[in-house]
């Protein structure tokens, strides 16, 4: 704020995002895209594959259910491999935006600019909105979506530089 800008933020949250990774396509994203192999390959897929679960209810068991998607979230493995299946996410992010930052399913883009003219502000939230295109794209084609309820748009400036701008909508 002390340079006179102007920020967009844009808080995105993922839609049951630990339960949603496809236990083959994590131990692929690990082999090829960070070269894990031999013994901690077959570790990992030991911790995911051929994982089994059923239902307890007055000490009435129902079927065993292969569990096919998802990591234990409350474990520490669990969200270091999702943050790893989710990487490729900050690249296409970087290609689009000078910033962000991510935790866990949740993701910050923010972009900053000066007010000083109205291009400013629709040229700076048409390449956010691209961003958020191309990233809920990404997701699609990775079994994941934002949890729309959750997603939050902010402008945040002194309020000097918000008189300047003018936003009439924002395709998130």
């Amino acid at each position: 704020m002390d340079r006179q800008e102007v920020c967009f933020l844009v808080l995105l949250d993922l839609s049951s995002a630990f339960d949603t990774i496809d236990h083959k396509a994590i131990i692929d994203v690990l082999e090829y895209q960070f070269g894990v192999t031999d013994r901690a390959l077959e570790w990992i897929k030991s911790y995911l594959l051929n994982r089994k679960q059923r239902v307890d209810l007055d000490n009435n068991f129902s079927e065993d259910c292969d569990v096919k998607y998802g990591v234990p979230q409350e474990s520490c493995l669990g969200p270091i491999l999702f943050l790893l299946y989710v990487s490729q996410l900050y690249d296409i992010i970087d290609r689009h935006l000078p910033s962000s930052h991510g935790y866990a399913d949740d993701t910050q883009l923010y972009v900053s600019f000066r007010p000083d003219c109205e291009d400013n502000s629709e040229s700076t939230l048409a390449i956010l909105e691209d961003c958020i295109s191309d990233v809920r794209t990404w997701l699609l084609s990775h079994k994941l979506m934002f949890k729309d309820s959750k997603t939050e748009f902010l402008v945040i400036g002194t309020p000097q530089q918000l008189l300047k701008i003018n936003i009439e909508s924002v395709n998130v």
